[in-house]
């Protein structure tokens, strides 16, 4: 197993087919290449190419920028709520997906997330402050596949993909300008304008601030900064459409700062509070569920993220050439946080330093030949330069405050990734299709450690490396009609291993996590695509599955691997239209999500005699190897769904519209085992509700409306982590929050 980093609880202190088409009448079509509005079908790329999304034999939910604006997914961990089988959460910061029970929570330098992202075509490698820098007020489309793609997006993507896009300049001069004021001193300005600068050119630009109060009052301070951050972006594409070609140059800033780390030190448990014991005198009675008393040292965490992509496709009659190229960097300061669940400065964390820098370079071929066969090429190249530097300070690291100064260590890890994929199409009949395809993938894993400033002797570095490689096929046979999609697929995905970063001392790499798939799916319309119902039942098992459990030694986090997963399970959902401007949606899902083997899991026991010679003195939680075998995995929970409706109606010569968005899922656990013998890192079934609406004078140009999110004033945890011997830590989801919306469009 091996370690994200000493201390690093601090880092962490239907048919998934989704047909949300249906939009308001005189709503503008998105024209992304990825979704669209074609006699009230959505067109996806699942399949790097456009096609319908009902004619598409991949579990794949869509939605396009109205849906966005109409559910109120401002975010891109929202979007779970519409893909069954997902749980989307924020954990210290981190966007952590979790797709058919595959997920992690961390993502550091050195290894990824198996849910891979894609941002504007291009690969998106580090997770920190992504609700932040993936703002979904001018989308295009997000799409999200289900199960492993272990073709044309085959690299980290057992358990799926993200596929977010911007809106693409259009050759219509609009504009649009949305103003947002809520509790918890919620403030946003967001405005897009896209211009025509000729007969073949054109020019979109978005930018917006963003400013969310905390809602964590800390007790000893009084402030009430935690939960609370700051965004600025602007984000800009340029559309040159010669001939045949489709050139888009686009560039992105964003500038992030965010209250993070108080986020984890809520509800104390005296029980098994470390820190506690040491003087009980300083603590402070009756700790509410927003409340904290620990973080002697608060600082925001402060991103700031650069973006420059060339997207560019050329039409060369029997086939389409496209080219993406992509340079990302991001830079973070700042980062802090507490251990110790107490106001005293004596477990205190800091990452003063981290980041990276990434190169992507994808080229395709796709064959329009007339034939019964097509074939579609790509390859696919990806260069990750990442930097991870922790500081350790308070008293029992030598009490200093100053994270420039306090002993730490740095971390480099560097990735170059290569990858050919090849998929052939042919039709045996006119409605019986078979698609045969595979992607190898080779890369190489450097890492470099610096300890001389935790070890005191200067020079002291060292060098890992490996290589990995890896064959993934896919097969298909889809029998379509046009209103009824049968189809059967086999995949093999692969997510590569690495050396997971902080790593103080020389390891031994993760290795890779392989999976197989098997999925059975079927895709009905009726009645002019008023109805959809869709079906899927899959069945999957992986091997070396990469998982994240507690470390034996320091409490803090481990990225290893478990002996195997199986999962299966049914997703089931349906979309209706019954009248024009009233649309219901409804989606469910079954699994049994259960590791297959994993013997020794590293998780924690408790004693609260305090007599157990595996404890630290004064502890009342050890460290304590449990075989995990037959247990699910985290955030996999057996039941999930979700119901939606939205509904447009006149108000004499004005119109207006109500939403309404419920979710449900059982009982999850955080970590696996949940976090062991305390079970404590679990949380029971939950319901949340939310709802909007708007009222619109005549022109449809001006809406007034209104949010509500978690209508009912739910109180959970968005994530819990038993850390031996400190205690239990706890990030809490956001309360109740409500507001006015304005928005004007030229």
């Amino acid at each position: 197993m091996r370690k994200i980093g000493p201390l690093s609880v601090a880092l962490s202190a239907l048919l998934a087919s989704t047909s949300y088409a249906q939009t308001p009448e005189g709503s503008a079509v998105t024209t992304a290449s990825d979704v669209a509005q074609e006699s009230g079908d959505i067109i996806v790329t699942a399949q790097r190419k456009s096609e319908s999304l009902q004619n598409t034999p991949i579990a794949v939910t869509a939605v396009n920028a109205e849906t966005v604006q109409t559910l109120g997914l401002t975010r891109a961990v929202d979007v779970a709520s519409i893909t069954p089988g997902a749980s989307f959460t924020t954990t210290q910061g981190f966007f952590a997906p979790h797709i058919r029970g595959i997920g992690s929570d961390f993502v550091s330098v050195g290894i990824e997330t198996p849910v891979a992202i894609y941002e504007d075509g291009a690969y998106l490698t580090r997770t920190l402050t992504v609700n932040e820098i993936i703002d979904n007020f001018d989308i295009g489309s997000i799409q999200v596949l289900r199960g492993p793609q272990g073709t044309l997006y085959g690299r980290n993507a057992t358990g799926g993909v993200i596929i977010i896009n911007s809106a693409d300049p259009t050759d219509q001069f609009e504009a649009r300008v949305r103003g947002e004021l809520g509790n918890l001193e919620h403030r946003s300005l967001a405005g897009m304008l896209n211009m025509p600068l000729g007969e073949d050119l054109a020019l979109r630009v978005t930018g917006g601030y963003k400013h969310d109060g905390g809602f964590v009052r800390n007790l000893n301070t009084g402030d009430k900064n935690a939960g609370g951050s700051r965004t600025y972006n602007i984000r800009g594409k340029l559309r040159w459409q010669p001939g045949n070609a489709d050139i888009i140059l686009g560039g992105q800033f964003y500038d992030t700062k965010a209250y993070l780390g108080p986020l984890a030190a809520l509800e104390r448990r005296d029980d098994t509070c470390f820190a506690c014991n040491i003087n009980p005198a300083v603590l402070k009675p009756n700790v509410g569920y927003y409340d904290t008393e620990g973080f002697t040292i608060i600082q925001p965490v402060r991103t700031k993220y650069y973006g420059a992509n060339l997207n560019m496709t050329f039409d060369m009659g029997s086939f389409t050439l496209s080219s993406v190229t992509t340079f990302r960097q991001q830079k973070t300061v700042d980062s802090s946080s507490d251990q110790d669940l107490t106001p005293l400065p004596l477990f205190e964390f800091s990452v003063p330093r981290s980041g990276g820098k990434s190169y992507t370079q994808d080229l395709q071929v796709s064959s329009k030949l007339d034939g019964r066969f097509n074939y579609l090429f790509g390859l696919s190249y990806l260069y990750d330069k990442g930097y991870f530097n922790p500081a350790f300070l308070g008293e029992f690291f030598g009490g200093s405050t100053d994270p420039d100064t306090a002993a730490g260590f740095k971390n480099t890890a560097i990735t170059e990734s290569y990858a050919a994929f090849l998929e052939g199409y042919y039709e045996l009949t006119d409605q019986l299709k078979v698609t045969v395809g595979g992607r190898y993938t080779y890369e190489e894993r450097k890492a470099i450690g610096d300890n001389s400033a935790l070890i005191g002797v200067p020079g002291s570095t060292f060098r890992l490396s490996n290589s990995q490689r890896a064959f993934t096929p896919r097969f298909v046979l889809a029998w379509d009609n046009g209103p009824t999609n049968i189809y059967y697929s086999f995949t093999r995905g692969f997510k590569a291993g690495g050396f997971p970063g902080p790593y103080a001392f020389p390891v031994n790499p993760v290795q890779p996590e392989k999976i197989f798939s098997h999925e059975v799916g079927v895709k009905q319309s009726m009645a002019n695509n008023r109805i959809r119902l869709n079906a899927a039942v899959f069945y999957a098992k992986n091997k070396n599955q990469q998982v994240q459990t507690l470390d034996l030694n320091s409490g803090g986090t481990l990225t290893g691997n478990a002996g195997a997963m199986e999962n299966y399970g049914v997703e089931v959902e349906a979309q209706f239209t019954p009248v024009d401007g009233f649309n219901l949606g409804l989606s469910g899902a079954w699994q049994h999500a259960r590791y297959e083997s994993f013997p020794n899991a590293s998780l924690v026991c408790y004693d609260p005699t305090r007599t157990n010679p595996a404890l630290v003195p004064g502890a009342t939680l050890y460290p304590c190897p449990i075989d995990l075998s037959g247990t699910k995995p985290p955030f996999a929970p057996t039941w999930s769904g979700s119901a939606n409706a939205s509904y447009n109606f006149a108000i004499g010569s004005w119109t207006a519209q109500l939403a309404g968005l419920a979710t449900y899922r059982s009982a999850i656990d955080f970590l696996p085992g949940a976090g062991g013998q305390l079970g404590a890192d679990r949380d029971n079934k939950l319901i949340v509700v939310n709802a909007s609406g708007y009222i619109s004078p005549p022109g449809d140009n001006l809406r007034v409306g209104f949010y509500a999110n978690n209508l009912f004033d739910k109180k959970y945890p968005s994530y819990i982590q038993t850390g031996q011997p400190y205690g239990v830590y706890k990030n809490v989801a956001r309360p109740r929050t409500y507001g006015l919306r304005v928005e004007y469009m030229f």
